[in-house]
């Protein structure tokens, strides 16, 4: 998808490495990482990597979030003193607000991956454990029995796209990449203008240029937002249909014109 854009804005694209291009016009040399287009500063962006460090700052600006609270690896970050200690308290406090049982995931990354329900503290332990080989930092959150997981594409302050992941199997996780389906949203339908607005907001919140929200429904506590991503990723959507390929690229040439300017 990127080479056809760039070709149709008269850019040479090349792979410097994986997940990195170079595009070239002329004398204009430009770079792109994967699929972040160099549109969002280097602080929104590594805000965003983060869950936890998203949680605070959106709380911060009042709006609804599921909580993403903060566990550390004790081997590397010992300077804080006992981390092991301070870890037992964190999880303690946040058994006794939220319950069992509570989501635990990396801190940072995406598509599921070391994403995994917990309902004892033996098997969070475990967990904890098994995710501190590959990650500084994991988050606990409550779980949420979620109706619906949308994502919203937001460039500029205007959202290009909503659309509902609904899932095709028992795996209590949305994600595109383990068979979730797509179900475009129109102005028409329900939760729009909520959906619209919350995520306008949470950019706003993050300064933001271009990013996805990912926001649930929940039958008690209405819609919360999930998480935020600097890395606008629609390939599993695009993928799904050649209506859906258009409208991700359509989103894509406007980043691209945006970032090339």
């Amino acid at each position: 998808m990127l080479s056809e854009i760039a070709k149709e804005n008269g850019y040479n694209l090349s792979r410097v490495l994986d997940n990195v291009f170079e595009l070239k016009k002329g004398n204009k040399k430009l770079y792109f990482r994967g699929r972040n287009f160099g549109l969002n500063s280097a602080l929104s962006s590594q805000l965003c990597s983060n869950k936890g460090q998203t949680y605070a700052v959106l709380k911060r600006n009042n709006l609804p979030v599921v909580p993403h609270f903060g566990i550390y690896n004790p081997e590397t970050y010992n300077f804080f003193g006992d981390q092991k200690k301070r870890n037992e308290k964190r999880e303690n406090a946040v058994i006794k607000r939220e319950g069992w049982p509570l989501v635990i995931k990396p801190a940072e990354g995406s598509s599921g991956i070391g994403v995994e329900l917990v309902s004892r503290k033996r098997d969070l332990k475990k967990l904890l454990k098994t995710l501190f080989i590959r990650n500084d930092e994991v988050v606990l959150s409550p779980f949420r029995v979620i109706e619906h997981e949308y994502r919203v594409i937001v460039l500029s302050g205007k959202v290009e796209l909503i659309f509902d992941k609904i899932r095709t199997s028992d795996d209590f996780r949305h994600n595109l990449c383990l068979g979730a389906k797509s179900k475009v949203l129109t102005e028409k339908d329900k939760n729009y203008q909520k959906l619209e607005a919350l995520a306008k907001r949470a950019t706003k919140a993050l300064k933001l240029e271009f990013s996805s929200v990912d926001i649930v429904e929940t039958a008690d506590l209405g819609l919360e937002i999930l998480e935020v991503n600097s890395s606008v990723s629609l390939s599993y959507f695009g993928g799904q249909s050649k209506e859906n390929y258009q409208i991700a690229k359509n989103i894509y040439k406007k980043a691209f014109k945006k970032a090339t300017k």
